[in-house]
C-alpha cells in the first residue's frame, strides 16, 4: 500500500516518455537525460521524492511547461542502479496524484509548484459498489483470456476493497491501454468516472480476446481436420500398395 508522505508545495519534476505512473504502482524507469540525472543526484534524505509527469510528445528532448501534462504522480524513489553506459535505473512507487500550478524552474532540472489531487468518491452508494464489482469481474475475465497477464493478478484485484485503488491498479496493469488513455485516467479525480471508463475499456478488450480465442480454436480445428484427412489418405495409399 502507498505510503502516507505529504506532498510538498514544490517538487522536482521528472518528465517521462510514453509512461504514466499510477498511485500504488511500483515502476522501474531508465533515466539518461542530463537534467534528469541531475535531479536524481540531488535527492537527499530517507524519503527521496519527486513528481513524475508524462510529456505530450515523447520526441521532445528538453521539455518545458507546454510540453508536459498538468497532472502527474508524486512518487518515492526506493532504489537507484547506475548502469555502465551512464544511465540510471530508478525504482519508483507512485503515492498520489498532483496538479501542476506553476513551473518554477528549468535548470538544472524542472521544478514546479503543485497541489494534491485527492480521489473524489461522491456518495458511497450501491451504484459505486456495483461499478467496483463489475470492474473486478471484467478484469478477472480479461486476465483469464490474456497470455500477457499473470493469473496472480486476479487475486490481487479481488482483494482490493478501495474503489480508487482498484481503478488505479487496473489502469496501470492493463497492457491494451494507450498512454493517452492512461493519462486521461490519471487526470480523472472522480473514482466513479474512472471505473466507468475502465469498464468500457475492459469490455472492449475482453471482446477482442474472446474473438481471438475463437479464431484460434477454429484454425486449430481446421488444422486437425486437415491432418486427419492427410493421414487417412496416406493409410489408403498404404493399403492399395
Amino acid at each position: 500500500m502507498a505510503e502516507k508522505i505529504p506532498i510538498p508545495n514544490q517538487l522536482p519534476i521528472l518528465p517521462v516518455r510514453d509512461t504514466v505512473l499510477f498511485p500504488g504502482a511500483v515502476l522501474p524507469l531508465t533515466v539518461g537525460r542530463e537534467s534528469s540525472l541531475a535531479l536524481i543526484n540531488s535527492l537527499q534524505g530517507e524519503d527521496k521524492v519527486l513528481g513524475v509527469v508524462a510529456q505530450h510528445d515523447p520526441r521532445v528532448e528538453d521539455p518545458a511547461a507546454a510540453d508536459l501534462h498538468k497532472v502527474g504522480t508524486f512518487a518515492k524513489v526506493h532504489k537507484t542502479v547506475k548502469m555502465p553506459n551512464g544511465n540510471v535505473v530508478i525504482f519508483l512507487e507512485g503515492l498520489q496524484r498532483f496538479e501542476i500550478v506553476d513551473l518554477l524552474g528549468l535548470k538544472p532540472f524542472l521544478t514546479a509548484q503543485v497541489v494534491p489531487m485527492p480521489d473524489v468518491f461522491g456518495e458511497q452508494d450501491s451504484e459505486l459498489e456495483a461499478l467496483h464489482r463489475n470492474a473486478q469481474d471484467l478484469f478477472r475475465d480479461v486476465v483469464g483470456h490474456s497470455p500477457q497477464l499473470s493469473d496472480d493478478l486476479q487475486a490481487v484485484a479481488a482483494n482490493i476493497d478501495d474503489a480508487g485503488r482498484l481503478a488505479d491498479f487496473i489502469a496501470g496493469t492493463l497492457p491494451s491501454l494507450s498512454t493517452l488513455v492512461r493519462q486521461e485516467l490519471l487526470e480523472t479525480a472522480s473514482v466513479r468516472k474512472r471505473l466507468e471508463s475502465l469498464i468500457r475499456e475492459l469490455s472492449k478488450e475482453l471482446e477482442v480476446l474472446e474473438l481471438r480465442s475463437k479464431i484460434h480454436e477454429q484454425v486449430q480445428e481446421q488444422v486437425s481436420q486437415n491432418q486427419r484427412e492427410y493421414l487417412l489418405r496416406e493409410q489408403m495409399k498404404a493399403i492399395q500398395k
